[in-house]
């Protein structure tokens, strides 16, 4: 997938590094909202994190979902506070 140590993939999610080594050793599950930056940081589809299919995009992938991976970093901060906001 993407060549990144637990401390950088910490560091550009905001999601703990311990939390990170408990989900890649399947001792826990990601909330949604984690989840979310994970897919958003890697850049893949929920699909490929999920292992329902074999390929970290394909041509049929959300146009959204690729939309907002294809914006800076600030813009889907801002995006994604204004998801969480919808929760409440």
């Amino acid at each position: 997938m993407r060549k990144m140590t637990q401390q950088e993939l910490s560091e550009k999610s905001g999601i703990p590094s311990t939390s990170i080594a408990h989900i890649e050793a399947g001792s826990r599950k990601p909330s949604l909202e984690n989840f979310y930056k994970l897919v958003v940081v890697l850049n893949v589809s929920a699909d490929y994190l999920l292992g329902c299919i074999d390929q970290h995009t394909h041509p049929g992938s959300d146009p959204i979902t690729k939309s907002i991976q294809e914006l800076p970093e600030s813009e889907r901060q801002m995006i994604e506070k204004f998801i969480l906001s919808l929760k409440n």
